[in-house]
């Protein structure tokens, strides 16, 4: 999970490149929309983390239908330059930090909201097993939102995802969850809570955390020595630590875990040794 800042896509001028070379009825239904663009995108704004509360602007069939096909006119050079400057700005999926964005999830969905269907703002970029696999619940939930927004809720400087390492009974036991004591305020810990679990951010973490170790466990064993220098291993976890925290950012599966195990006297002191 990370936040970032919107693209450099000039909004709602960039509403002009859907429009250019369109005929017929797409076009006069694009135009009108566009009378109509600038007070939909500012009243998106203006919601901020309480964007689950707008209401479907009433677009008529025809510029309803209009706004999805244009979004899915896949092979148009004016949609084609749109998702690629979005692709090209997450590269990473912002939702789970594990897979290559090859989607745009549409966070007030299109099909109630097609007013948005074309805004950058409602446009995240995520990976395949985020939105088509597990992103199945609706935005909202509860009277909540449900899943955390890039552009809007700022996480990056708080350390809201925790990994936790036990050895117990001669078993390496790795725990992910989020941290309701990070600083962040309430409503975006509820909304993380929601999206950690709806996304089943917890399994996918320790598949990843789990196979890493493993992978680790003869360097650790070399820093480790014969000696059990347990220091010299702490400082290798730190360096690595350091390393992830640069690359990632503090909200991802790997910084997380390491974080926690470089100071972990369990581990460090053999425990590694169960993995």
């Amino acid at each position: 999970m990370k936040s970032s800042v919107r693209p450099s896509i000039v909004e709602p001028e960039n509403f002009d490149n859907f429009i250019k070379h369109r005929s017929g009825h797409t076009r006069v239904n694009l135009v009108s929309v566009q009378k109509k663009i600038r007070y939909y995108y500012r009243h998106y704004d203006s919601h901020g983390s309480g964007l689950h509360k707008i209401k479907p602007n009433r677009l008529c069939v025809g510029e309803k239908d209009t706004m999805i096909q244009v979004y899915e006119s896949y092979e148009s050079k004016a949609i084609i330059a749109f998702r690629d400057a979005l692709f090209e700005h997450i590269s990473v999926c912002a939702y789970c930090g594990l897979g290559e964005t090859v989607h745009l999830d549409h966070y007030l969905p299109k099909s109630e909201f097609a007013e948005y269907a074309l805004y950058t703002g409602n446009l995240i970029p995520c990976c395949y097993k985020c939105n088509s696999t597990y992103k199945k619940t609706g935005y909202e939930e509860g009277g909540d939102r449900v899943y955390f927004h890039p552009y809007i809720d700022s996480i990056n400087d708080f350390d809201v995802l925790r990994a936790s390492v036990r050895v117990i009974n001669g078993s390496v036991i790795i725990h992910y969850n989020i941290n309701a004591t990070s600083g962040v305020d309430a409503g975006t810990v509820l909304v993380l809570k929601k999206h950690f679990k709806h996304l089943g951010l917890r399994e996918r973490y320790l598949k990843y955390a789990t196979s890493y170790l493993s992978n680790m466990k003869p360097v650790f064993s070399n820093e480790y020595g014969l000696s059990r220098d347990v220091r010299k291993l702490k400082d290798a976890l730190e360096s690595k630590y350091e390393d992830a925290l640069a690359e990632y950012g503090n909200n991802h599966w790997k910084s997380a875990l390491l974080k926690n195990l470089r100071s972990n006297d369990e581990f460090c002191g053999g425990g590694f040794l169960n993995v």
